[in-house]
């Protein structure tokens, strides 16, 4: 689906420039698993693996390594869990472009999340993490840190989907004062039946940052308790920032105890104070209502800027709307078919808090997750800004030394943008912007050069291809 694809591929780098004797380690050319190829690297190296299937539980401790497939997660599969631990692990251990799902074979899996972050703080980056089934908080992803201290672990671009666990949190648990940011949640489940969890059944986040997620089809679900939270349950101190996620059709399903939250169920009190909502869509949560809270007090939570409407019994328990609240239908594309982008009449354009950075077409921020590009509609304004179709191809050769070839075919006259981005998230150079291109085919040479004619370093570069309000993006490797 491409509103979902491109959420996936969509991605800046956190991460520091590669280190001049970093190596890159070929799985399964250097070495046949992975784990063999992370013993061998040292900080700064890359492991780069091949398309396949690789069935091992691959651990990474006390190194910052990129861990990254060469073609990305619609071909490459670990089929296992991913353990990344280890105190002096930052966001330059990067795990990215994986599909990872459970080992059927392992009589161990019941017992484990896909991806386990254990007093460590990566950047996971652009995997598809799913169909995990386990008694562990966090199915899809856990960050845990130390007691008492917060886990600055980065999670963006990922699609984590179809995970269930019987405790808390069926998606994504934590990270607590980390990000997670530009993902899909979708179709996740957190406990099922008496003395199981019941909450969180998308993300259960401490203190930190959630922006820019589709968080959709998530279910809390506990008989003898109240099931809380279907797509976010959140609690958290002055870090703690939610805003333009769109949070669409999640449930908390009703036990002997009732439900609470089926969008999101936020506690606030002296202990968990300070939380700050901004520009979210919380709409069409068919079980436990749109928000449910548990403040002490009104001034531990800033909530202004929202749009809630269309949900189950009630939009609002526990808390009054903000002054600048809309409770109005948000006109997706087409939210029966997951297509969450903006209609050009949508109320929730332009409509987001003033005083937070412009969107990408220079304009007002939008809310909810995805901006509709102005600049696009104002071509066509009776028309919505997509879907189109376009196929982004890989670059040949990759690795490439002295130049590479970049494609992509569009499915009909479109305005595009090809840029290139270093590993740390940094812009290189644009091969093209703006341009109104027709359909057909289209092909590009980068010679390796940056916007001021200087060569770029060996390493890993992202080339993202702008098809109006969409975008993709891929990963090449520069050796010089």
């Amino acid at each position: 689906m491409k509103s979902r694809t491109s959420c996936l591929l969509a991605i800046f780098v956190m991460a520091v420039a590669p280190v001049a004797s970093a190596v890159i380690i070929n799985i399964p050319d250097d070495y046949p698993t992975i784990q063999e190829g992370i013993d061998a690297a040292q900080n700064g190296d890359t492991v780069l693996v091949a398309p396949g299937e690789y069935i091992e539980n691959p651990v990474i401790e006390d190194k910052n390594v990129l861990l990254t497939s060469s073609e990305g997660p619609e071909v490459t599969t670990i089929r296992g869990a991913v353990d990344i631990l280890g105190g002096s692990v930052d966001t330059t251990c990067v795990l990215r472009g994986f599909r990872i799902t459970k080992d059927v074979s392992d009589p161990g899996h019941i017992m484990r999340s896909l991806v386990l972050c254990w007093d460590s703080a990566p950047l996971i980056l652009a995997n598809i993490i799913e169909d995990n089934d386990t008694w562990s908080t966090g199915a899809g992803i856990h960050c845990v840190y130390r007691p008492g201290e917060y886990s600055p672990a980065v999670i963006r671009g990922n699609i984590v989907r179809n995970n269930y666990t019987r405790d808390g949190a069926g998606g994504i648990a934590g990270p607590s004062g980390g990000a997670v940011e530009r993902n899909i949640i979708a179709g996740n489940r957190a406990g099922f039946q008496i003395y199981e969890g019941g909450y969180a059944g998308g993300i259960g986040a401490g203190p930190g940052v959630v922006r820019y997620n589709v968080i959709v089809d998530n279910q809390a679900v506990l008989y003898g308790c109240p099931s809380l939270g279907g797509g976010l349950y959140t609690r958290g101190d002055t870090s703690s920032y939610i805003y333009n996620n769109t949070i669409v059709n999640n449930s908390a399903i009703e036990g002997s105890s009732g439900s609470r939250g089926g969008g999101i169920f936020l506690i606030s009190t002296q202990d968990y104070s300070g939380q700050t909502f901004r520009n979210n869509i919380i709409a069409f949560n068919p079980y436990g209502g749109g928000v449910y809270a548990s403040i002490q007090d009104s001034a531990y939570v800033d909530w202004d800027y929202n749009l809630v409407f269309g949900n189950d019994s009630a939009n609002y328990i526990g808390i009054e709307p903000g002054p600048h609240d809309i409770q109005e239908d948000p006109m997706f594309v087409d939210r029966f078919s997951g297509d969450y982008h903006l209609l050009p009449n949508s109320p929730c354009i332009d409509a987001g808090d003033p005083d937070f950075p412009l969107d990408p077409d220079s304009t007002r921020a939008d809310i909810g997750a995805y901006y509709f590009d102005q600049a696009v509609g104002i071509d066509d304004p009776g028309e919505p800004s997509g879907p189109y179709r376009f196929q982004l191809y890989q670059n040949y050769p990759n690795p490439f030394n002295s130049q590479t070839i970049i494609s992509y075919y569009l499915s009909e006259e479109s305005v595009v943008s090809l840029h290139i981005y270093s590993i740390t998230g940094h812009f290189v150079t644009a091969i093209t912007n703006r341009e109104r291109q027709y359909s057909g085919d289209h092909r590009y040479t980068w010679d390796g050069a940056d916007s001021e004619g200087q060569q770029a370093a060996t390493g890993i570069y992202f080339y993202e291809l702008y098809v109006n309000d969409y975008r993709e993006s891929k990963a090449m490797i520069l050796i010089k």
